[in-house]
């Protein structure tokens, strides 16, 4: 099978670091190949030409706001300099060196200077060289032939939620708002605007300032376009696009006026406040958690009762195990000195908590202790994203005493696993990054095998099952009888762990999975609460955590 033949149309051979990003990552793959930069660049007026059009054609006001939000982008800049993940977001990168064959067309404008066609003639041009897909880095909206020049047509990144955002700069509006999630949209395009064939919709956690947002956005989504052109190449074909309605009510949004950059900058000055001024009096958010009787699903939270953490330490990520009729509670052990967290064995004994010791210690950070049988034993499979592997531990000596079973999965970032048996199969629910920044809380992803200490677990078809802010991290999963109820994560704005989601799984197969949301859990039960991201259940006794400032 040949390489899936991709040509970029590119207003430059200069491009930003994610369309390098993409370049670099495909000429390192067999199955895909970049072959040719097709470079529509329009004539441009000079700086002071652009500054003198939008004074005389738009006035002082539209001058100085344009003015007001460059010098925004320029502070910014210097913050992101600071960041190591996000450094070189403005950076300009030179495509020419990676790509090596450059086809060069002349756009044909409209009057608004928004709309490009091209002629028959470089429409020909760009036929003759047998693309199977084109991917639109540049700007304008394109319309005409060139959409049909390619084999599959033409995809783009839209870095916004169309349902909701639709227009420009991306990933301000978010951050203004303080929207808890930014959206990003990959669409083939129609001749219809704002109308393209949405392949793939997701969106990830609102970042506190728009600079940092838009490069969070940009290098997460990059990561979903380089998936999706791996399915291309697999398939020969593009994945069936979504078919529900989508109606737009929003209004279209555009670079901030003056007055909404001077809001704009006290806002920002203010989440910085909030960000450095709890650090300068040695405050902290710090988790615990809080434990009730009952059956969870009738629960009354307010009722629970809070366990004291122990000094230096907080306890989060709760799950339950009965053992010869008594309750046991296994955590993350969070020690502030160290920064770092171990697993932790509990005992509750009516409304009070009897620590045991430590379970499971690694020289790397450890969390989220999922708890589940198999052939009659008991095994654990923590959250340590930072070895790069998922692990399954077996109980030799219970509470305490445990053994590295099995490594499962390799070389992957992974976060809050979750393995069970359904339909004669077992799962594993994760949460997974191959972005690079760390960040777990939007991507779930379902895999199958016929053993859960099989290291080739199958891919879903659908994956990731779940590209969401708020649903895609796990929180934990409850067996209620035949129901099957996946606990998630809602993230806040700038916020982890605002809230929970509870889903019903109506459907789990090897091509389709289903889920249904049935409920949603708040911080809101105890006065002083910011947020709770964790709930177990053995059907008697009910724990969840829950985050306070200390």
């Amino acid at each position: 099978m040949r390489a899936l033949k991709i040509g970029l149309l590119v207003s430059s051979t200069l491009s930003n670091k994610y369309e390098y990003d993409l370049a670099l990552w495909a000429r390192g793959r067999a199955n895909i190949k970049i072959s040719h930069l097709i470079v529509y660049a329009r004539h441009r007026d000079s700086e002071w030409g652009r500054v003198a059009d939008i004074f005389l054609r738009q006035g002082l006001y539209a001058l100085l706001s344009k003015l007001l939000f460059r010098l925004i982008i320029s502070v910014e800049k210097l913050l992101l300099k600071r960041n190591s993940l996000h450094s070189d977001h403005y950076q300009i990168f030179d495509l020419g060196k990676l790509v090596d064959e450059v086809l060069t067309i002349s756009p044909i404008v409209s009057k608004s200077g928004f709309v490009y066609r091209f002629s028959a003639e470089d429409i020909e041009r760009i036929k003759a060289l047998d693309f199977d897909l084109l991917i639109r880095c540049g700007g304008g909206i394109l319309h005409g032939d060139v959409l049909h020049a390619s084999r599959l047509g033409i995809i783009s990144i839209h870095h916004g939620d169309n349902r909701i955002n639709r227009g420009s700069p991306a990933g301000f509006w978010e951050c203004y708002y303080e929207w808890p999630q930014t959206g990003f949209v990959i669409q083939r395009l129609t001749e219809e605007l704002d109308a393209g064939e949405v392949l793939v919709r997701g969106s990830f956690g609102t970042r506190f300032y728009y600079s940092l947002n838009q490069a969070h956005l940009c290098k997460k989504s990059n990561a979903h376009l380089k998936n999706l052109l791996n399915r291309i190449a697999s398939t020969g074909e593009l994945p069936s696009p979504e078919n529900t309605p989508s109606p737009y009510s929003g209004i279209l949004y555009r670079t901030p006026e003056l007055h909404q950059s001077v809001a704009y900058g006290f806002k920002v000055l203010k989440r910085i406040a909030k960000r450095r001024i709890p650090k300068m009096l040695m405050l902290r958010e710090k988790w615990g958690i809080s434990l009730l009787s009952g059956k969870w699903d009738k629960s009354v939270l307010w009722r629970s009762t809070e366990v004291k953490n122990p000094r230096g330490r907080y306890w989060a990520d709760p799950f339950l195990f009965s053992y010869q009729g008594r309750t046991f509670c296994f955590v993350e052990d969070f020690v502030c000195k160290t920064n770092r967290a171990h697993i932790t064995a509990l005992e509750i004994v009516g409304t009070k908590v009897v620590e045991h010791g430590i379970a499971v210690k690694e020289p790397f950070h450890l969390s989220f202790p999922f708890l589940f049988q198999y052939t009659g034993e008991l095994y654990m499979c923590p959250e340590c994203s930072e070895s790069g592997q998922i692990r399954i531990y077996r109980c030799t000596e219970f509470p305490l005493k445990w053994e590295l079973q099995k490594v499962v999965m390799e070389g992957v970032s992974a976060a809050d696993t979750m393995l069970f048996e359904k339909g004669g199969k077992w799962w594993m629910l994760t949460s997974l990054d191959e972005s690079g920044v760390a960040d777990h809380c939007s991507e779930l992803y379902l895999f199958s095998s016929d053993s859960p200490l099989d290291t080739n677990w199958t891919p879903h078809p659908l994956n990731p099952i779940r590209i969401d802010a708020s649903g895609g991290r796990n929180a934990g999963l409850i067996i209620d009888g035949e129901k099957l109820f996946r606990l998630a994560q809602r993230q806040g704005f700038d916020q982890y762990g605002q809230g929970l989601l509870v889903y019903e799984i109506k459907i789990i197969s090897e091509s389709v999975y289903l889920e249904e949301l049935v409920s949603e859990i708040n911080p809101t039960f105890r006065r002083g609460l910011r947020g709770t991201h964790h709930l177990s259940t053995d059907g008697k006794t009910t724990v969840i955590d829950h985050c306070y400032r200390n």
